[in-house]
C-alpha cells in the first residue's frame, strides 16, 4: 500500500490568522485549491481553510472582508503523518468528514493530502470512500440538498448527488 508521502502535494498554501476571508478566498481561486493551511507566526500548522468554511460564512450573510482567519470556529487540526499508508488517512478522512488533511511531520508541514490524490493513485480505495457516502446517507438531508460521494446507480464520484426516491443519484443519472 502506498504511503501518504508518495502521493501528497508538497506545495501547500498557507496564511495567517489576520488575513480575512475575502482575501483567502482569492487565494484558494487563484490557485485552484480547496483549502488553505493556516500557521502561527513560526510557521506551525494550527489550523486550515476549506471551501466549505467560505460557502458557510457566506451562506450565514456575514462580510467576507470583515471576517478574519482567527474568528472562523475552533476545530482540531486533524493531521496525517508521511510515513502511514493512504488506506488509515482515508479511514482517518472517513471518520471526521473531511476531504482534505495537511501531513506533518514533527511539528513540520510536509505536504497536504486529499482524497483525490488518494482515488487516483488508488481505484480500490472508491470502495473505502464509498463508506463516507453510506454515512452520509443515514443523515437526514433536505429534498434539495446536494452532497458529494458515489453514485447509486454508475458507481462514479460526484459532487452534484441529491437524493431521488431514497437513493444518491448524479446529474446524469437523474
Amino acid at each position: 500500500m502506498p504511503k501518504v508521502s508518495e502521493i501528497m502535494k508538497k506545495s501547500v498554501v498557507t496564511v495567517g490568522p489576520g488575513m480575512t476571508i475575502a482575501d483567502v478566498a482569492k487565494i484558494m481561486t487563484n490557485n485552484r485549491i480547496g483549502s488553505v493551511i493556516v500557521t502561527d507566526s513560526k510557521m506551525v500548522p494550527v489550523g486550515i481553510v476549506t471551501d466549505d468554511d467560505i460557502v458557510g460564512i457566506v451562506a450565514a450573510g456575514k462580510n467576507t472582508a470583515r471576517v478574519r482567519v482567527r474568528d472562523l470556529k475552533k476545530k482540531k487540526l486533524i493531521s496525517v503523518s508521511p510515513d502511514e499508508d493512504i488506506l488509515k488517512a482515508a479511514r482517518i478522512m472517513i471518520k471526521t468528514g473531511y476531504k482534505r488533511m495537511p501531513v506533518i511531520k514533527d511539528g513540520k508541514l510536509l505536504g497536504i493530502v486529499s482524497d483525490k490524490e488518494i482515488l487516483l493513485v488508488s481505484p480500490q480505495m472508491i470502495e473505502v470512500l464509498s463508506e463516507k457516502l453510506r454515512a452520509r446517507v443515514e443523515m437526514v438531508a433536505q429534498p434539495d440538498e446536494r452532497i458529494s460521494g458515489m453514485c447509486e446507480e454508475c458507481d462514479q464520484y460526484s459532487d452534484n448527488l441529491r437524493n431521488v426516491n431514497g437513493r444518491w443519484l448524479c446529474g446524469e443519472c437523474r
